[in-house]
């Protein structure tokens, strides 16, 4: 899909809100920081400030990448392993979410210490479960078996991240393997037979 040049200067625009937001809440926590230095940071004024974000708690989380429709599509459509199916899911938003490694390290600072934030973000993964639980949902034929399994995958990227930020040595998909295989792990353990 291409954009439009108007579209793309919005994004970008979202974004430089976004980063300037972020950037003073790293510095002087995001609950001292006013929508008027957000705007005067980002080069545009308090009122184009509210034509993109309702708050700077919003402005703080930004847009996080969605599931793509594309990717969403092939899982549900598969016809391999799911488990597999569903790591290479995985793999490919957190591959997304890694090109934007230093605004995720902001964010989770931000989420840290702010709950009205962390209220937003849970918000929007509160409908990427919901799209995942859709999918799947035709793919297991059961939704209760279907909605375990997307909350364990929307779980498993933010444990992935959590693992990230605190091991600064590890990539964020070698930390999304690490949780995979606990997750798999914990499976097996719910199917063996008691002793």
């Amino acid at each position: 899909m291409t954009l439009s040049l108007r579209e793309k200067r919005r994004q970008e625009t979202a974004r430089d809100i976004q980063k300037s937001t972020l950037e003073l809440a790293v510095s002087h926590d995001l609950d001292n920081v006013t929508t008027e230095e957000i705007a005067a940071a980002a080069g545009i004024s308090t009122r184009t400030f509210f034509n993109y974000y309702a708050n700077k708690e919003a402005a703080a989380i930004g847009h996080p990448p969605s599931f793509r429709d594309d990717e969403i599509e092939a899982l549900r459509t598969g016809s391999g392993d799911l488990a597999a199916d569903l790591k290479l899911f995985l793999d490919r938003h957190i591959a997304t979410l890694a090109g934007d490694e230093d605004i995720l390290r902001m964010v989770g600072k931000v989420l840290q210490s702010n709950e009205k934030a962390r209220g937003i973000l849970d918000g929007f993964l509160m409908t990427e479960r919901h799209v995942l639980t859709e999918c799947l949902s035709e793919r297991v034929g059961n939704r209760q078996t279907a909605a375990a399994l997307a909350s364990y995958a929307t779980d498993a990227i933010g444990r992935a991240i959590f693992l990230w930020e605190h091991a600064k040595s590890m990539s964020l998909n070698e930390a999304l393997d690490v949780v995979w295989g606990g997750v798999i792990d914990a499976s097996r353990v719910l199917i063996k037979p008691n002793r």
